[in-house]
């Protein structure tokens, strides 16, 4: 446990000079910013402009999480992997370590971006919106779905190269946008990258239209169970894969 937690300290000193800390907390508070300055020009209803904005963040949310990392996995670049793979302990370690230090850093963004909004939307703009523990309902969803995110984007930086993950997260970004069709009902549940932007579209149709319409999302616990399913394969996958890592040519 201490090895762990002096992993996590020594991850964030790694980025204290970097762009990583600074971008999580600009972008949330320049974001919820400019929307809230569209929207009190704006014609939209309260129901659009809420519901709006939080499909944008989960829209944008895999094209983010590939630039973020990206920036973590170009600090072991620099080093040709000799610190990330060489430390002491389990291997698997310094994958926990910066899966966790990227995932919390996420959550703090995602939840300010809601935060800031809300309290904005009530307290700025003077406009009645949703209620707080929905507010906190809908940070959950976000968040929740973009942590498969992180492991794939962690992979695809480890294995190729920055390129590679950000051409995913740009393709992950434009599923996601188009899953918020009717062209997602009954697949988007097999595709991680559109978890957010769907669930919290489906979670604020049950929060605006009452439980009886939460019952399409949850489907009798169905996409719950997919989506753990699918989260367990895909940790299985890259815990093999990681196991017989060696690094790779820092030449991207």
């Amino acid at each position: 446990m201490k090895d762990f937690l002096c992993g996590i300290r020594a991850e964030g000193l790694k980025m204290k000079h970097t762009f990583l800390l600074p971008v999580h907390i600009l972008v949330p508070a320049a974001g919820s910013l400019l929307f809230l300055i569209y929207f009190r020009f704006s014609g939209w209803s309260g129901i659009g402009q809420t519901a709006g904005y939080m499909e944008i963040i989960g829209v944008a949310l895999p094209f983010a999480v590939s630039i973020v990392c990206g920036g973590s996995v170009r600090l072991e670049e620099e080093n040709h992997f000799q610190i990330f793979l060489g430390s002491p302990g389990s291997k698997w370690r310094a994958l926990a370590v910066k899966l966790l230090v990227l995932g919390g850093m996420g959550f703090l963004a995602v939840f300010g971006a809601v935060v800031l909004f809300g309290a904005g939307y009530c307290f700025v703009l003077g406009r009645e919106g949703i209620s707080a523990e929905a507010y906190v309902m809908l940070a959950a969803v976000l968040f929740l779905g973009s942590l498969p995110l992180y492991l794939e984007h962690l992979f695809l930086n480890l294995a190729f190269s920055r390129t590679v993950s950000q051409c995913a997260g740009v393709a992950q970004f434009l599923l996601s946008a188009l899953f918020l069709t009717g062209l997602g009902e009954g697949r988007w549940q097999f595709f991680p990258c559109t978890w957010s932007a769907r669930g919290v579209m489906l979670a604020l149709r049950s929060v605006y239209q009452g439980e009886g319409a939460g019952t399409g999302f949850w489907e009798a616990g169905k996409t719950v169970l997919i989506c753990l399913l699918l989260v367990g394969l895909i940790c299985a996958i890259i815990g093999i894969w990681f196991y017989h890592y060696e690094g790779r040519q820092c030449n991207d």
